[in-house]
């Protein structure tokens, strides 16, 4: 029973979009990354570079911002993708891009359907004197730079997002993506989004309930619970490897086996809805490998001696 409920809620996948620079007004490669989410289950998709879009194609300008809206467009109403959301990192680029893009287009399906914050702030070093976050966020704002502070800034940039979000004339929902964050940070988290991606980067399925039990126990705690995806990585260093050799669906099942045998109340606790993976460059390849050697393992079972039946008319 506990299965079947979670067989409903993860009907479909969420995938990040790596390297959408490239791809954004190629046709080719729009429609290969469209035609990708379609055959491998993905119903919405995360789309990362939009910093880079917006320094060429100003997106709070209505004038630049056309070859976005194209795109959205074509993957809601062409492809049928339930959602597009778009991610960055601090709240200033959600009010001054992402937001103001979204308050600029008419239309609503060529609007933002998630607002994804994506902000490591649980990462010693970029937090640190030096770090990235340091440098371009703390000291502007005067703070030590440290993840305590560094916490702070995510949620405060959560808060703003979750105001933009409401001035919306169409549901717009906030996502976090987060890692190893402690309790007392999830509780905090939880009042800000409607859905949490967490993290789940190991090399096999297998290891991935040890991964995350503890943090999904933090999670199952909070009161405003929100919904939660889990994220598998198509990295090399992670499930890349892996990928090539098994389906997507397997990997979900062996995390979900897991649960049921180890945790089983978590699945009564924790509003799961779906998998996530990071990111498409890297799992497209992994999908092509495996497709491939499925393509090679049938052949080599057919005996080509034998007289193949077909339904054709002489």
């Amino acid at each position: 029973m506990l299965f079947t409920v979670f067989q409903i809620y993860s009907a479909n996948r969420i995938l990040y979009v790596d390297q959408f620079y490239d791809i954004l007004g190629n046709d080719e490669k729009e429609n290969n990354l469209l035609d990708f989410t379609v055959k491998n289950g993905f119903d919405k998709i995360i789309l990362y570079d939009l910093h880079k879009i917006n320094r060429d194609y100003p997106l709070a300008d209505l004038n630049t911002n056309d070859i976005l809206a194209r795109f959205i467009f074509k993957a809601k109403i062409n492809y049928g993708l339930a959602g597009v959301g778009g991610s960055g990192e601090s709240a200033d680029f959600f009010i001054k891009a992402i937001h103001a893009y979204n308050m600029s287009r008419i239309n609503p399906v060529e609007r933002f359907d998630t607002y994804n914050l994506e902000y490591e702030y649980w990462k010693k070093s970029p937090s640190e004197n030096g770090g990235y976050y340091c440098i371009n966020y703390l000291k502007k704002t005067g703070q030590s730079c440290n993840r305590k502070n560094s916490f702070k800034f995510f949620i405060n940039s959560l808060a703003v997002m979750k105001k933009l979000a409401k001035e919306n004339s169409h549901k717009v929902t906030v996502e976090a993506y987060v890692g190893k964050y402690y309790k007392h940070e999830i509780k905090k988290i939880a009042n800000y989004v409607d859905r949490l991606l967490i993290h789940v980067y190991v090399e096999n399925p297998k290891h991935g309930f040890n991964f995350a039990n503890k943090r999904l126990e933090y999670l199952s705690e909070v009161k405003n619970m929100p919904k939660t995806s889990i994220i598998y990585s198509s990295e090399i260093l992670f499930m890349g490897g892996w990928l090539k050799y098994n389906s997507l669906k397997k990997g979900e099942n062996i995390f979900i086996d897991s649960l049921k045998k180890n945790n089983k109340g978590l699945l009564r606790k924790i509003k799961f809805t779906d998998f996530t993976y990071y990111n498409y460059n890297y799992l497209a390849k992994s999908v092509k490998y495996y497709n491939n050697s499925q393509i090679t393992d049938f052949d080599s079972k057919i005996d080509k001696n034998e007289v193949i039946i077909t339904s054709e008319k002489p």
